[in-house]
């Protein structure tokens, strides 16, 4: 009997009522009366290699010179163990043994900077592909329910779990749907053995959930068929109840859903191992789910990086990284769909954190600062060309010198950003007219947050 884990990603009560009050919230900025359209401003042809993307969210900042732009010197510990893998390609072995053999799968693009150095902020971009504004943070949606919304057209009748979901993203930085409808907000999980609401019914409690929500719409349903200004966000909040319902009463939901122990063991037996199995079932049970957020924190290592004692460090979240997201790409390389393409194909996985970190020496504090002038983003699948380099960076992993692509310049937030659009076969350049603030909404702003930048998909990525 295949034996499982109590770590069941859970959705609490908070988390629950959060999401769906932020979205009832952004909605009611200023009454919209007409559905949203979103036209393009230019004509471009969306790629449209892929069908899903999982987005490794590595919250803190790694430090991009003790990872996937590793740079020797007297800093640097010997059991990195580094190695030079291809022609033009070192990795710390010694950090990740499982993803140096798998070199095939992943495109390191080391020419990647940010606008942002602060952890708020640059976790915010990093979501919506825009800079921060205070008086549209409720307005803008995020990438993810950009992808949910044109997604929509594309749902099958079948379709029951939600487009967009987000795993073990802390609930004070999760960027919602912002104006669009609450249908396209991501539904929040916890990956974790202390969750206080299991999300999967118990089979032997679902007589009394289907009670009680039938007693709720009999409760209700005045509220959601009166005619007042607030029908409509009545009617959207109540729509995020729907969505909910519709994914919780599915029998399958649990096999999704649920870690088997030997799973559990295989990925890492970490969070975000967990998080990757998950996105793995999701992928694989194609039921609606198309964009997928799976955070692991603790990479913002000002102290002791290297310290093996502390029990968070550089070297247990590179273990944690490397089991997870090896082990991902095994599982998707090798499952295959009813015409026979292997769900790596038709899945783009994008990798990184918010910013860099200081590069040369260690800070007097043994670890490393915020630093935005350089980061490494991997990318593997949906259409993704692997073992491979995109630019490059100075002798000390403190700036770029090599672009490696057609805008020669650095690749900002908004350019991976328009690549992920790209790949889903969205077109980034589509904006949306009629917002709450009166003010036109772009998928990719062609103002950054300091610069005009003409942003783009970075062709190179798929070549």
């Amino acid at each position: 009997m295949r034996q499982e884990l109590s770590l069941v990603p859970t959705l609490t009560r908070r988390e629950f009522f959060r999401i769906g009050m932020t979205s009832f919230a952004g909605f009611h900025l200023l009454p919209m009366v007409t559905p949203l359209p979103a036209k393009a401003a230019e004509k471009v042809t969306p790629r449209g290699s892929a069908e899903f993307c999982i987005f490794l969210f590595l919250a803190g900042g790694p430090s991009q010179l003790d990872t996937f732009d590793v740079k020797e010197g007297r800093w640097t510990p010997p059991d990195f163990d580094i190695r030079t893998v291809t022609s033009d390609i070192k990795m710390p072995f010694g950090l990740f043994p499982r993803l140096s053999q798998r070199i095939n799968h992943l495109l390191l693009a080391r020419s990647v900077e940010a606008w942002e150095s602060i952890h708020e902020r640059g976790q915010y971009y990093v979501q919506v592909g825009h800079a921060f504004s205070g008086a549209r943070v409720n307005e803008i949606p995020s990438v993810g329910s950009i992808v949910a919304y044109e997604f929509q057209s594309r749902r099958k009748e079948t379709d029951f779990l939600p487009p967009f979901v987000a795993m073990n993203v802390s609930a004070s930085t999760l960027v919602s749907c912002g104006m669009l409808p609450s249908t396209y907000a991501p539904l929040p999980l916890t990956v974790s053995a202390d969750g206080d609401l299991a999300f999967v019914v118990a089979d032997q409690e679902r007589d009394t959930f289907n009670r009680r929500w039938e007693f709720l719409q009999r409760m209700d349903r005045a509220m959601r068929t009166g005619s007042s200004s607030m029908e409509r966000g009545i009617q959207d909040y109540n729509n995020y109840y729907l969505g909910a319902y519709e994914m919780m009463k599915r029998p399958e939901i649990g096999k999704i859903l649920r870690v088997p122990a030997e799973e559990h063991k295989r990925y890492g037996a970490s969070s975000l191992g967990d998080g990757c199995i998950v996105a793995r079932n999701l992928v694989a049970a194609d039921s609606g789910t198309h964009f997928i957020t799976v955070a692991q924190g603790g990479w913002d290592l000002h102290s002791n990086i290297y310290k093996k004692d502390e029990k968070i460090n550089h070297y247990t979240l590179c273990r944690e990284l490397d089991d997870a997201y090896s082990n991902l790409l095994d599982d998707l390389s090798t499952m295959k769909d009813k015409k026979g393409r292997t769900l790596l194909d038709k899945t783009l996985i994008v990798c990184m954190g918010e910013f860099g970190r200081t590069p040369g020496d260690l800070t007097p504090n043994k670890g490393r600062d915020h630093h935005r002038y350089a980061s490494t983003t991997v990318f593997s699948g949906g259409g993704i060309k692997g073992g491979r380099v995109l630019g490059a960076t100075d002798e000390k992993g403190a700036k770029v010198i090599k672009p490696g692509w057609n805008r020669e310049r650095s690749i900002y937030t908004e350019d991976i950003v328009a690549s992920i659009y790209s790949a889903l076969g969205i077109d980034w350049t589509k904006r949306i007219t009629n917002t709450p603030s009166g003010r036109a909404f772009d998928y990719i702003e062609f103002t950054s947050a300091t610069d005009f930048i003409n942003p783009g998909e970075v062709s190179e990525l798929f070549v």
